[in-house]
């Protein structure tokens, strides 16, 4: 099989190159994207599901896909949906964004020429179709012409009572609320109780919801480390994450060099990530899905005996949930 048989975000073992650790926080016009996508595909609305518009990107052209930001992919995606179900025209989306053009709302201050947020390109693609473009005045710049969509898009939506403004400001507010805190009380439960590590493997849906977690919409699963076994978590295909116990994922879990290269050479990236496994520990590398998410149970550090759950629930970090970490040590 060549590299013209795969979709462009199909790219696991396909590429090479240093992943790119940088954290970056979401914008709010990224976490406003997000939130669309999530409202418009719920149980109550229903308008599209997760494939249909995963479909819509990955339909994407290789060049189009990887020179595309991330969230801006998602606005495409989601604007896309609503055209095909007859919920917002082609039309009335060009007419609002000349309506916002003409208000001046595509211009805004504070983000330099070529500032990219959650950008998937690696080290060897070209930067050279920047999404914002310089203005004649100083400090202003025009965004890019996704994300006025996806600001027109917000405003149709709201308009027709589709979504509301308070849904959009909940469902940010509940995604800022989860985070890795969240997984490393789970964790640290783990550690100190035998009892609920065991109903963690067995369920780890059920057992997040004992301790007041969402377990998400998809089946969750609970991987243990140990001295002589070590987990690892990617997402070959897109950016699947149990967010509902970790929040967002990082930028670099959605790169195109750690979705290739984790299941191609993971002793490579975990080191990396500073983590150098003995040779003679086995890696097993698990690929999420839109079915399955997993959650990594990093081991026990020693020294921690007697260690309650709120103090071992310090040394458990997100990137130890993913796998390219161990604990922190006391």
């Amino acid at each position: 099989m060549t590299d013209h048989d795969h979709a462009p975000h199909d790219v696991g073992g396909r590429f090479d190159g240093p992943i790119d650790q940088t954290e970056h926080q979401a914008a709010h016009w990224e976490k406003e994207a997000d939130a669309m996508r999530i409202l418009l595909a719920d149980r109550t609305r229903r308008i599209f599901t997760t494939d249909e518009n995963r479909h819509i990107q990955e339909s994407l052209d290789s060049e189009t896909y990887w020179g595309t930001p991330y969230y801006e992919r998602w606005i495409h995606g989601v604007s896309t949906m609503v055209q095909q179900k007859g919920v917002i025209s082609l039309a009335e989306f060009e007419a609002e964004e000349a309506r916002l053009r003409e208000a001046g709302a595509h211009r805004v201050e504070g983000e330099p020429a070529g500032h990219h947020h959650h950008h998937d390109h690696d080290h060897h693609h070209d930067h050279d179709d920047h999404p914002y473009q310089a203005d004649d005045d100083a400090g202003i710049t025009e965004i890019s012409p996704l994300r006025l969509r996806g600001m027109a898009m917000r405003n149709l939506l709201v308009a027709r009572g589709i979504i509301t403004a308070e849904d959009i400001r909940t469902e940010i507010e509940r995604m800022d609320a989860r985070g890795a805190h969240n997984g490393a009380r789970v964790v640290a439960k783990a550690w100190a109780d035998p009892a609920y590590a065991a109903r963690l493997a067995a369920s780890a849906g059920d057992a997040v919801e004992e301790l007041g977690l969402a377990r998400g919409d998809t089946v969750l699963t609970a991987l243990f480390n140990t001295d002589r076994l070590h987990h690892l978590v990617v997402c070959t295909l897109c950016s699947c994450y149990p967010r509902s116990v970790l929040g967002r994922p990082p930028a670099w879990y959605k790169s195109r060099a750690y979705r290739a290269r984790a299941v191609r050479d993971p002793r490579g990236v975990l080191a990396e990530f500073g983590t150098v496994l003995a040779e003679d520990v086995e890696l097993r590398v698990h690929d999420s899905n839109a079915e399955l998410r997993y959650l990594v149970v990093p081991a026990r550090p020693a020294g921690t005996q007697g260690w309650d759950e709120a103090r071992l629930a310090t040394l458990v970090s997100r990137d130890s949930m993913i796998g390219v970490a161990p604990a922190r040590h006391p």
